[in-house]
């Protein structure tokens, strides 16, 4: 999510001064292939009832799971993945609550991303997992402020393995690399990279982190999901600069690429988007190939989290 960006809480300016999501979505030109999957947006709930964590980074957005079925509709997409946000720390009450209320015929076109450390029950991972939970989120970077120690990594990764589920690597560019022989020794574990590793696209794909991401996915388990190259981008709008990294990560992992929207875009700075423009951008980094888009959109993230026709 675009919580690559929180730290402390005084390091960055007030809530009010956030960019909020925009609310007119736009149909996406052209439209997705039917079964689309959105690998990565949030929902956030009544504070009074879903209460952010004391430590929280920024406050709950007024955005609602009802509010990404709308926006959904509005791009072509049948499928999600809410990935539970760091605001609420390993409390999914609000997660839960929305999966475990959906009829069956809605649920089943989707899933969660949970946070799992050493405080979290075999018996809340099982609930979890019973809601639809597919993959636990490690968020590693020092930005973060909230980065698991190598042991708990490890922990974590044994724990959710029995399952079957995957990892969700939120990283932040170098930082990754301090991590790379835990990481490198997973096993029998898919390991999904989100938002193209936040690297430095000024650097080029030349970087070491660039090199250690590319290597990583010539490894079936390792899988790249290529969203935010808008947050991560110089430029306000067309984010040129974020073409070059989505197509080289697509082209090294085909069959292990997924994407997001990162809806509704968390601490965002930049001018506010219409979601339809990343959209558009996924599209640029395929060069329009039609057969790319349904393996990214459909075919991978059905395969990773479980959906059936």
């Amino acid at each position: 999510m675009g919580e690559s960006q929180a730290v402390a809480v005084n390091a960055y300016a007030s809530d009010a001064e956030w960019r909020q999501w925009v609310r007119e979505t736009r149909a996406p030109r052209p439209l997705p292939p039917a079964g689309s999957c959105d690998c990565q947006f949030h929902i956030y709930g009544d504070p009074a009832i879903y209460r952010p964590h004391p430590k929280a980074l920024y406050q709950p957005i007024d955005a609602s799971f009802s509010d990404s079925q709308r926006v959904h509709r509005a791009l072509g997409f049948e499928r999600g993945v809410i990935v539970h946000s760091v605001i609420y720390g390993t409390d999914h009450s609000l997660v839960l609550d929305t999966l475990e209320g959906l009829s069956p015929e809605t649920r089943q076109n989707y899933r969660m991303t949970a946070i799992i450390d050493d405080t979290v029950s075999d018996c809340e991972i099982e609930r979890l997992n019973r809601a639809g939970a597919r993959a636990a989120r490690l968020n590693i970077a020092k930005m973060f402020g909230t980065t698991p120690s190598k042991d708990v990594i490890k922990r974590v990764i044994d724990r959710i393995r029995e399952l079957g589920w995957h990892i969700r690597l939120h990283v932040r560019g170098n930082d990754l690399l301090e991590y790379s022989d835990v990481l490198r020794a997973v096993r029998d574990t898919p390991m999904v990279i989100e938002h193209m590793g936040h690297v430095d696209f000024a650097a080029g794909l030349d970087q070491p982190v660039c090199r250690w991401i590319l290597d990583r996915l010539q490894n079936e388990d390792w899988w790249m999901m290529v969203s935010n190259g808008n947050r991560d981008s110089k430029m306000e709008a067309g984010w040129d600069d974020a073409v070059p990294f989505g197509a080289a990560y697509v082209a090294a992992a085909p069959e292990r690429t997924i994407w997001g929207t990162d809806w509704p875009h968390p601490t965002w700075r930049k001018r506010m988007m219409n979601d339809a423009e990343e959209v558009e951008l996924l599209y640029r980094y395929v060069d329009n190939d039609a057969a790319l888009l349904r393996k990214i959109l459909v075919d991978n993230p059905a395969r990773l989290y479980g959906f059936v026709d």
